[in-house]
């Protein structure tokens, strides 16, 4: 390969990933015109294991990664894991992880299945959708990055575990 080529093959590259880029971002904004986290809807929410989660309270002390997702969706199965590794490290990274499961069936099928996964994250069940409505979720999975009590960042579908840690890193330190 000649020098000359190589340039050609980076450059092509390079605009790609601009484009795709541009695109996802784009696609984010769309999907998400809707999105509405407000105190006013929010509650305090049970995990499958019982545990009481304020998820909004405690973002205004360090940010908090509020997955949405479901057992059925295919696209899950790719984000599940960097979620899952994301909650190992959130001491260090000083944020919470929570996730949301809509309309996965009850509390013992997703108990059976976050076993079978080995996922640890905590989950809260959403079994009629009433939590994905009330913010404005029209797609699984979404991503929120919530500070302060408001939206900081937000994606939907498949995100890459570095996409996902550069939006921690950019609401833990802006």
């Amino acid at each position: 390969m000649t020098r000359t080529s190589a340039k050609g093959w980076l450059k092509n590259i390079l605009i790609t990933v601009i484009l795709v880029t541009v695109v996802s971002i784009a696609v984010d904004i769309w999907r998400n015109k809707d999105l509405t986290v407000s105190v006013a809807n929010h509650s305090v929410e049970k995990t499958i294991n019982q545990h009481d989660v304020d998820w909004l309270t405690l973002s205004y002390q360090q940010p908090v990664v509020l997955y949405l997702w479901a057992t059925w969706c295919p696209s899950c199965r790719f984000v599940s894991p960097s979620i899952n590794w994301l909650q190992q490290y959130q001491s260090d990274l000083n944020i919470k992880v929570f996730s949301v499961a809509i309309r996965s069936g009850d509390d013992r099928l997703l108990r059976a299945y976050m076993s079978s996964k080995e996922y640890r994250f905590p989950v809260i069940n959403d079994q009629n959708g009433s939590i994905s409505q009330q913010l404005g979720i029209s797609a699984t999975p979404t991503i929120l990055i919530v500070k302060n009590g408001e939206v900081f960042n937000s994606t939907t579908g498949v995100t890459t575990p570095v996409g996902l840690f550069a939006r921690v890193m950019a609401a833990t330190y802006l």
